[in-house]
């Protein structure tokens, strides 16, 4: 695991090995003396600058605020005027929150592993939920689609992407986390999947 650089300040390289090992390893088995030695500062400094090491992990964690999701939740605040601003809304909408997602993967990862249930996560699916709703009510929508499903099911796809990443990139080559263009293409094909499905329409040849 590489260390922090020298030149940031040593409360910055705590909060910074701080987030490698409670990712990699989780909070319990993460200790003060292995984050102090990747953060190259001395033993007494967690406690210095945090308190403890409970301490260290808010810090770190306040950095998940509402404020990450505030573009995708400010892209559905207010209903589709048509189907196809249906559409186009959800692609911006499911392209920043998976932008957010890879630029605060850390912080996912740790909010994962703890099981930890942020009240900006309520509100993310709570407004997707609603969107989605006020689209089936205007006809954009079909009446038989389960939304608290299709919610559970997107946001999973766009998550695993972030947590199985090593994975992805072992198997297909792709790097998720600095490869742009394959972020854009996998979201055109999961949208494309979502937004018109698998199968040919009746009126199409087989």
């Amino acid at each position: 695991m590489e260390q922090p650089q020298k030149s940031i300040l040593p409360r910055d390289r705590l909060i910074e090995a701080g987030t490698a090992l409670f990712s990699q390893h989780g909070f319990a088995a993460a200790t003060v003396r292995e984050i102090c030695g990747l953060a190259d500062v001395g033993g007494n400094m967690v406690h210095h600058y945090f308190g403890n090491k409970q301490g260290l992990f808010d810090e770190i964690m306040s950095g998940f605020t509402e404020d990450v999701w505030q573009v995708p939740m400010r892209i559905i605040s207010a209903p589709a005027e048509s189907r196809q601003n249906l559409i186009s809304r959800l692609e911006i909408f499911f392209e920043e929150t998976f932008e957010a997602l890879v630029s605060h993967r850390r912080l996912y990862e740790m909010a994962v592993r703890e099981k930890m249930i942020f009240e900006v996560f309520t509100s993310y699916t709570t407004q997707f939920v609603r969107y989605i709703e006020a689209a089936k009510q205007a006809g954009f929508v079909r009446e038989a689609l389960d939304i608290e499903m299709l919610t559970g099911f997107v946001l999973d796809r766009l998550g695993n992407q972030i947590l199985f990443a090593s994975w992805i990139e072992k198997t297909s080559g792709h790097n998720v986390l600095t490869d742009r263009d394959y972020r854009r293409r996998w979201l055109k094909a999961n949208l494309d999947f979502v937004f018109h499905g698998m199968l040919t329409c009746r009126t199409e040849s087989p």
